[in-house]
């Protein structure tokens, strides 16, 4: 038990040191709070991470998914509004891309997204007879240009496909199939079109 004593007075040395090791403790405390006034930028709202701090989001990076929803999407766009091009040419560019820049480890996955995805946005627009509009046939036909000359990224500006074409949205919702409650065999659930 002394020798453990000992131990801790030979590591900090004598009661003097540790007055030392103490106001050296303050004037560091003192520093960090007085880089939280005047104008030096430091704040405690970004040591101990503030609402604001968190509003302030990095950018997202681009994936192949996003990449293949982007190209799908803008080749159901251009079928619907009737641009003469070839879409399996378009598909195959793509995913010889992918492949060729190695960045999507499982291809028969990004295959399946692509097809799913086209194969929704297509069914989605496939009932509005007003979906090719002026300002969507050229978004459209700047998005075809350059997927077609080989520059599969995302725009700056669509990070994102429109919800609304890969979404049910209002159009479809999943209610309690009231059958269920008679017949065990029945789907627990079915889809209402609205």
């Amino acid at each position: 038990m002394v020798r453990q004593r000992i131990d801790v007075v030979g590591v900090f040395g004598t009661v003097g040191n540790m007055i030392g090791i103490r106001a050296f403790g303050i004037l560091l405390g003192a520093a960090l709070l007085a880089g939280c006034s005047g104008d030096s930028g430091m704040t405690t709202g970004s040591l101990f991470s503030s609402s604001s701090a968190q509003s302030v989001a990095a950018a997202p990076v681009e994936t192949p998914s996003m990449r293949a929803a982007q190209v799908a999407a803008v080749s159901a766009r251009a079928a619907k509004c009737g641009y003469n091009y070839n879409p399996t040419r378009l598909r195959s560019g793509f995913l010889a891309s992918e492949a060729q820049a190695g960045t999507s480890p499982d291809m028969p996955k990004l295959e399946r997204e692509y097809d799913t995805i086209r194969a929704k946005v297509a069914a989605t627009i496939a009932a509005d007879p007003d979906f090719c509009s002026e300002t969507k046939t050229r978004e459209i036909k700047a998005d075809l240009t350059r997927h077609m000359a080989g520059d599969y990224t995302v725009p700056a500006t669509k990070k994102a496909i429109d919800e609304k074409l890969l979404a049910s949205g209002p159009r479809a919702r999943e209610v309690l199939n009231p059958d269920f409650l008679q017949d065990k065999y029945a789907p627990k659930t079915k889809r209402v079109e609205e």
